[in-house]
């Protein structure tokens, strides 16, 4: 981890467009910036008290994450720095973004068939290797100029040493479909989705019939 100064910070982010900002003790500060090569600098805050962001730092978390991504196979971000800022107590990580659009500007308004399927595969491949993304919604999947899924933004992220088990994965199908315009988008092709879903794993019949019953609720409850 490289240490910044206040003055190499601020020469860092002097052209930088802010992305999204936050409220900390009253004051807007800078949470994730875009720099002049349109690289991202994301910023986390060190906890003043013992929680696991202090016993396992983000920075960490995310520089361990992307790795394993890539060990996997699956499409992140390119990492290019791990920053500690004390002048700021902050610590950051400096990435290339991941080059394409996001389920949510791809799908704009509606998902076709023929994207449901290939989603549907995607994700249950994730499980299938025993990725757990907690942070997984349609703003943080990313559909590649050459045709692939890739994930952003993946600090809150676990694996397992094999496929989830199935209250994993209704866990995690609610983390996808927890916002109401990706639950508008999926809806119309949403039997396809689920469908290739449970075609893709090794699920027994009870446990696809448990996830496929509490899927169903996600779109009812709408």
């Amino acid at each position: 981890m490289e240490t910044l100064s206040l003055s190499e910070y601020n020469g860092l982010i002097a052209q930088a467009t802010p992305l999204v900002c936050e409220l900390v003790d009253g004051q807007i500060t800078h949470k994730v910036l875009q720099l002049p090569d349109r690289s991202i600098l994301k910023l986390f805050r060190l906890k003043r008290v013992l929680t696991s962001a202090r016993i396992y730092p983000h920075t960490r978390r995310f520089k361990n994450n992307v790795a394993r991504l890539d060990a996997l196979g699956i499409s992140t971000v390119s990492l290019k720095a791990v920053y500690q800022i004390p002048a700021i107590k902050r610590t950051a990580v400096h990435y290339r973004f991941l080059t394409g659009l996001t389920l949510r500007e791809y799908c704009q308004t509606a998902m076709d068939a023929h994207l449901a399927k290939r989603f549907g595969r995607f994700f249950a491949s994730l499980h299938e290797k025993g990725v757990y993304f907690r942070s997984i919604h349609f703003g943080n999947v990313v559909l590649t100029p050459d045709g692939r899924f890739g994930l952003i933004d993946v600090v809150d992220m676990r694996f397992r040493g094999g496929p989830l088990n199935t209250g994993l994965r209704i866990r995690n199908l609610r983390h996808l479909f927890r916002y109401d315009a990706d639950i508008d988008c999926m809806a119309p092709v949403r039997h396809i989705f689920i469908d290739t879903y449970c075609q893709t794993t090794q699920l027994g019949h009870r446990q696809e019939n448990r996830l496929r019953r509490c899927f169903e609720t996600y779109f009812q409850q709408h």
